[in-house]
């Protein structure tokens, strides 16, 4: 069974069991696999090819004879080091137009770790991780001319399985585009490149220019994007795993990812998807793994599943009109096509579902790349196989299949687009298939590239674009003319003030792409007047290929028309201008022009948290004293709340610090300010500066019963943070405080003192299940505590069952000999990971059948869930959020089941490893790192986010395991196994008796 491309899946928990039809033993045979497929009214596919013609089809791509060049990945999932390799790189071929090829050329048949093709320029380019590499072939022979050379290398090959880097696909202005997975941390460059030069990335979009060797970042985020095309204004779309699909790239951008941080530092926060829905039905993307034939009919109606693989937006002219502008990708899970429609709207895309398109009908189905072709069909790649990408383990190298879509019968077409003069190229910018314009272009910016272009084209094509009132035909001509080098700053010029919003914002993207003054003087003059929301993001990104006082003034342009109401993408978009802005300049003067023209909070508030949070403690007072000066000066609230929230998010990891001149006098105005955010933010940073009056102020405010609950438990938690000496005292009594002991549960773990442990063990029996669990962790992080916890089990004043493994697995790593004992006589032994997860996987598979599964008890299945599940974990609504939301969680399939449950460290990246932090009072806070920084570390834990400053911090041991513990069938006994596995496969939820514990809330 092999598993590709989908998202990695460390923190799941448990997956449900049901009845499963499961996958045929073989796929449909290749001969009768495209008449299984079900398309809409007056559509038809073929089996171009198949096994054994073609296996492992991974990628695909076309050259300008309208021949399709195959990738056959044999490497996959074992990447190979020694740059030996079979993975093959074939040409097919139609000759009689039947939409069956008739002809095989074998062009490579040693290819190592394979993953992306795309031909042109005089050969063949490949992404053979860790390298980008071209494999020439000038005379055309479908021969190499020579060995392959390495273009690029630097792509992570170590921890990377499905998240190689991928989809190579020319772009509309020349340059090379791909993508690249979040676990391929890669430092990427020319061979021989130091490091300290090379690009950094990981999950995102890249591309590389093929007659200017340049390499760059276009944009990063998502999770493991596997499939890039464009639409017929020239707009970027990339469709991923496991968060959304579908996504609307712009240079500079950065997307939301699904964990860790992005390259750069100092974004903050990420742009959203422009997807308005979801493929998977219920809101958890792992339970789309049960959608496929005979799966999930909630899931089916939505899409078919999480896991997206490819991206085809058709632009041909074979199908009816509705469908043009469509993007089409692969649903692995739900064994189809996904149609979306791109609709514009101010500021930029909506995706919108469409009826699903192709439905294979086949278990196997396992759709890689899709493409459009030159009769204006559409080209869909099956990797055929069952499963996904998580086991590594086995991989069925026998099978494949590419099949080809049509509505009615297409024109066929014959012949070779780079034997065509330029003349005619040149028309081609205006055919109604695009795929016939990409070629064109394509081989004039070849021609162009070796001084063969013939003398009138560029004249052409300034003819075409002057001459035209249709966009996209005004685009397309647009395109052509630069990477033939004949784009000019006059005609630039003209463009920049053309009253439709795609043509302005390519006119931004070409005449920042190589600078020149009078082009960049047009920029700016363009921005200062320009409206759209569309435009104004493209301005934003293109400025941070400009350098010095050119660069920093397109960003200050944009911040300014960025209004306060507009959307949060637009106003992420002009953040990551302004603080590429703010990391060429040092001068106070330009961080208060940057000030003043942020209209939109965002920004404002970024500024402030970058200029604080960018620079070592030894420069941080002198930016805080700036600030405070700042707030004095503008004395607008509206202005002053973004400056505090940015000044209070970049100290968020300090317990202490200095107080900026002039704060006292700024403090007094600003705590008697009509808004309450101003007053509230004020007071926290007041008692990060150690005043007085506030913190008497929390105190007072946090003892208070008649204060608003909601503020009582934000003073405590300030107060924790700050570690106040008389904490203990302050919140020991709170603990029979029905409205906030919860917070006051976990504060108290942040100050040792000796009579916690028993003030909080004689409140526990009137805590709900939820504060019973923050209890156990509280008294669980601390040697002392945690032996009076177990003696308290051992008397059964504490449940055994209110001690999960997650809170017993961290007082073992307390490294204590007594509290290891302790643990041992009453609560029982952790045993350590069984190397044999056959034998256990086939010990359960053997418990768990249906027969003894409908003898569940599903109430006593929700306790266990809450207990033991709920503080990570979100299902039917209710729960954490530290790991995915099981609500639908893999409901039918056993197998996952038990490959996450027995073995849940298998395949865990770095961000979702338990790390365990001893603080220098004796406190272990066991939990996943979110942020670390120079500061202190951000910790997520079962039941809260601790901040630890670094001066806190004795030491940190980073472990090899997820924080889903091992063993967890093992602590429970088999009738539990039972119950918890039955609850987790209902479609519902389960009531609770009345008389049981409201299950965890989200924190």
């Amino acid at each position: 069974m092999k598993h590709w491309p989908s998202a990695a899946v460390v923190l799941l928990l448990a997956s449900p069991v049901v009845a499963q039809p499961k996958a045929a033993d073989r796929p449909i045979p290749a001969a009768a696999a495209a008449k299984a497929i079900t398309l809409p009214p007056g559509f038809k596919a073929t089996l171009f090819a198949g096994e054994p013609d073609v296996v492992q089809p991974i990628a695909m791509t076309f050259d300008t004879r309208g021949r399709l060049w195959v990738v056959e990945c044999m490497s996959y999932p074992k990447w190979r080091a020694d740059g030996k390799g079979s993975d093959r790189v074939l040409i097919l071929e139609d000759t009689d137009g039947d939409g069956v090829h008739d002809k095989r050329t074998v062009f490579l048949d040693n290819g190592p770790n394979l993953s992306g093709i795309e031909v042109g320029h005089g050969g063949v380019w490949l992404c053979s991780v860790p390298n980008l590499i071209f494999v020439p072939d000038r005379d055309g022979d479908d021969k190499p001319d020579g060995p392959p050379e390495v273009v690029l290398e630097g792509w992570n090959m170590k921890d990377t399985k499905h998240n190689i880097f991928n989809s190579l696909a020319w772009g509309p202005d020349g340059w090379l585009y791909g993508c690249n997975g979040i676990q391929s941390k890669s430092l990427v460059g020319k061979p021989g490149t130091p490091d300290k030069d090379r690009v950094k990335l990981d999950c995102g979009v890249w591309r590389y220019h093929p007659v200017r060797k340049a390499f760059e970042l276009y944009a990063s985020g998502t999770t493991n994007p596997f499939g890039l095309d464009w639409d017929d204004h020239g707009q970027l779309f990339i469709t991923n795993c496991v968060i959304h699909h579908l996504w609307h790239v712009v240079p500079g951008g950065h997307m939301q990812r699904m964990y860790g941080e992005d390259v750069n530092p100092w974004v903050f926060a990420y742009q959203t998807s422009c997807a308005d829905h979801l493929h998977w039905g219920g809101g958890a993307w792992t339970s789309s793994r049960s959608t496929g034939v005979g799966g999930s009919a909630a899931h089916s109606e939505a899409g078919g599943g999480h896991a997206h693989s490819g991206a085809a937006v058709y632009l041909g002219d074979n199908f009816p009109p509705e469908y043009r502008n469509s993007l089409f990708t692969c649903n692995i899970h739900g064994n189809r096509l996904n149609r979306d429609r791109l609709e514009r709207n101010a500021g930029g895309y909506v995706g919108k579902h469409a009826p699903d398109f192709l439905f294979a009908n086949d278990s196997w189905f396992r759709g890689i790349a899709v493409k459009g072709g030159p009769e204006g069909g559409l080209y869909v790649t099956d990797w055929s196989d069952t499963g996904e990408c998580h086991n590594y383990d086995k991989a069925d190298l026998t099978n494949g299949r590419v099949y080809r879509v049509v509505h009615g019968t297409p024109m066929r077409w014959t012949g070779d687009l780079a034997k065509l003069p330029d003349a005619e190229l040149v028309k081609m910018q205006i055919h109604a298939n695009d795929w016939f314009v990409r070629q064109a272009r394509r081989v004039l910016q070849e021609r162009a590239a070796a001084g063969k272009l013939e003398k009138d084209s560029k004249d052409s094509l300034v003819r075409m674009v002057k001459g035209t009132d249709d966009v996209t035909w005004k685009l397309r001509a647009m395109w052509a003319l630069h990477v033939v080098g004949g784009m000019t700053p006059e005609l630039l010029t003209d463009l920049l003030a053309h009253p439709d919003d795609n043509v302005r914002a390519w006119a931004l993207m070409l005449a920042t792409e190589v600078p020149m003054p009078p082009a960049v003087a047009a920029v700016l003059a363009a921005v200062e007047k320009e409206e759209s929301p569309f435009v104004l993001q493209f301005a934003a990104g293109v400025s941070q290929r400009l350098t010095g006082a050119d660069g920093r003034k397109l960003a200050r342009l944009v911040e300014w028309r960025i209004l306060d109401n507009d959307e949060p993408n637009l106003a992420l978009a002009g953040w990551y201008a302004v603080q590429m802005a703010l990391a060429s300049t040092d001068h106070p003067s330009e961080w208060s022009a940057f000030l003043e023209s942020a209209r939109h909070p965002l920004i404002g508030r970024h500024i402030a948290r970058y200029l604080v949070a960018s620079v070592p403690a030894s420069q941080r007072d002198a930016r805080l004293n700036f600030l405070v000066e700042h707030l004095d000066n503008v004395k607008i609230e509206s202005s002053q709340l973004p400056v505090l929230a940015g000044i209070q998010e970049a100290l968020a990891s300090l317990r202490e610090a200095p107080e900026p001149q002039g704060w006292g006098a700024v403090y007094a105005q600003l705590s008697m300010s009509e808004v309450p955010e101003v007053r509230s933010r004020a007071e926290a940073l007041a008692v990060l500066f150690g005043n007085a009056r506030a913190l008497a102020d929390l105190k007072g405010r946090a003892a208070d019963a008649k204060a608003d609950p909601a503020a009582r438990a934000a003073a405590i938690e300030l107060l924790a943070r700050r570690r106040v000496a008389d904490l203990p005292t302050l919140l020991q009594p709170l603990l029979t405080d029905a409205a906030v002991r919860g917070p006051a549960v976990r504060a108290l773990a942040a100050v040792p003192h000796d009579a916690t442990a028993a003030r909080v063990l004689a409140a526990y029996p009137t805590f709900s299940a939820a504060e019973k669990a923050d209890a156990v962790q509280t008294l669980g992080s601390r040697p002392a505590w945690a032996l009076a916890l177990l003696t308290a089990v051992e008397k059964g004043s504490v449940s055994r069952a209110d001690v999960s493994l997650v809170a017993a697995r961290q007082m073992l790593a307390l490294n204590d000999s007594a509290v290891a004992a302790k643990l041992g006589t009453a609560w029982g032994t952790i045993r350590p990971a069984s190397g044999d997860r056959t034998a256990l996987a086939r010990k359960w598979r053997g418990t768990l059948t249906t027969e003894y599964l409908r003898t569940a008890d599903v109430v006593n299945g929700r306790q266990l869930y809450t207990r033991h599940c709920a503080s990570c974990h979100r299902i039917f609504g209710e729960g954490g959020d530290l790991g995915p939301d099981l609500t639908g969680s893999q409901r039918t399939n056993l197998e996952y089941l038990l490959e996450n449950v027995l073995d849940p460290s298998a395949v865990v990246p770095r961000e979702f490893r338990v790390t365990n932090v001893r603080t220098t009072d004796g406190r272990l806070v066991s939990g996943v790192v979110t942020r670390d920084t120079a500061e202190g570390l951000t910790v997520r834990t079962t039941n809260e986010t601790v901040v630890l400053p670094r001066a806190d911090i004795e030491g940190v041991t980073q472990t090899a395991i997820s924080i889903m513990p091992d063993g967890l069938f093992d602590a429970l006994r088999p009738e539990e196994v039972r119950d918890l596995v039955a609850y987790l496969g209902r479609p519902h939820q389960v009531p609770l008796p009345e008389t049981a514990p409201p299950p965890t809330p989200k924190r």
